[in-house]
């Protein structure tokens, strides 16, 4: 998919509150879509606000990546470690959407922590993603009068 824009400063993009539908795990490189789009400083305080747009990872296989799903189990609440081409299959097969909540970054390595949408039973979970990077991610978007 070709866009319009594309940009690495962290500082200026933000995928707080954004849904990623569809992801795409190719040759250590991880990109997620949101045709909602994600927030890009550039377009004022609306979240989100720019056309659809993609976020692509450059994974580093030395550091490892993969989510955690945590499930509520009666009174406790259960740990699921999932590898990314089963968050990448949900994703692309419709069962799931991926909503970005808050991102940490450290050396080589960028967590966020993300509701897990299910669009069938049983619904919502809260998910961990560590993805261990080489570079900084890279974002594409259209503009926001792109926005469908």
């Amino acid at each position: 998919m070709l866009f319009s824009y594309k940009g690495t400063d962290r500082e200026r993009f933000s995928l707080h509150d954004c849904r990623a539908v569809s992801a795409e795990l190719v040759e250590d490189r991880l990109t997620f879509t949101f045709p909602g789009g994600i927030f890009c400083a550039d377009y004022g305080k609306d979240w989100p606000n720019t056309g659809a747009a993609a976020v692509e990872f450059a994974l580093d296989p030395q550091r490892g990546s993969h989510v955690d799903l945590f499930r509520e189990s009666g009174e406790e609440t259960v740990r699921e470690c999932l590898a990314l081409e089963t968050l990448t299959g949900k994703l692309n097969a419709g069962e799931w959407e991926l909503e970005f909540l808050f991102r940490y970054d450290g050396y080589g390595e960028i967590l966020y922590i993300c509701y897990i949408w299910g669009l069938r039973e049983p619904g919502c979970f809260e998910a961990h993603l560590s993805l261990g990077v080489k570079d900084a991610p890279v974002f594409r978007w259209d503009p926001p009068e792109t926005r469908g």
